[in-house]
């Protein structure tokens, strides 16, 4: 029978795995994006999807599997900062998977993935019109800021839960700036400059969940009287 220490060990082991292979995938998403044209809307937005198929595909795919691994990443942390931290644990992990799981079954890339193929397919312009509606209809219904700042806060309570623990006050502090920049971008005049504000949020958030995964990795090799 599994010990609670070889457990708690384990979910360290694969929650520092899950944080560290997430951080690989989101520097590839972001660079998918980057390599495609901006989208326009309308017509223009199902053209967008339709020539960059492959693309568009690949880094939603990459969003969504780095976007699931970091919530089991979060349970690590949770793990290892409740006895220090408790409430900034709890509300740290809380807002953060509920952020995670709201970009999760609010994206919209697969919706627009079927529209624009059935666009590519349509006969009509009657029929071409009706995706071209039904795109706008879905494209108006994203919001990332709710995810983003749900993400943000998440981020930043984590962070403030970390201080006390072993993950050192450097990667903490860091948190809280990816915490503040994830919001931030998010807002209507910073979101106007997507590769800018982008390329800032890579560089920090890839070096802040790099580092926690190597944190919380090398946990398992803590005793966990240490951790809880």
């Amino acid at each position: 029978m599994e010990q609670p220490g070889q457990s708690l060990k384990n979910l360290y082991r694969i929650a520092g795995a899950s944080f560290l292979v997430a951080g690989g995938f989101y520097v590839w998403a972001f660079v998918a994006e980057f390599l495609l044209p901006v989208p326009s809307l309308g017509e223009g937005l199902l053209q967008y999807v339709a020539s960059n198929r492959s693309y568009y595909v690949v880094s939603y795919a990459l969003f969504t599997a780095a976007n699931s691994l970091s919530i089991v990443g979060v349970l690590g942390i949770y793990a290892a900062t409740k006895a220090v931290e408790r409430s900034y644990a709890v509300l740290g992990a809380a807002t953060m998977v509920i952020g995670l799981m709201a970009t999760l079954f609010t994206s919209t890339a697969p919706a627009l993935i079927a529209l624009s193929d059935g666009f590519s397919a349509a006969s009509s312009d009657a029929e071409r019109q009706a995706f071209v509606t039904a795109a706008g209809a879905v494209t108006s219904m994203n919001n990332p800021l709710v995810a983003s700042s749900f993400i943000g806060v998440g981020v930043i309570f984590v962070s403030l839960a970390m201080r006390k623990a072993t993950f050192g006050r450097g990667l903490a502090y860091l948190g809280v700036f990816v915490g503040a920049h994830n919001i931030v971008r998010a807002l209507p005049f910073f979101s106007s400059y997507p590769f800018t504000m982008g390329a800032i949020f890579v560089a920090v958030s890839t070096v802040w969940i790099l580092g926690v995964g190597y944190k919380v990795y090398r946990l398992n090799n803590v005793s966990p009287m240490l951790t809880s």
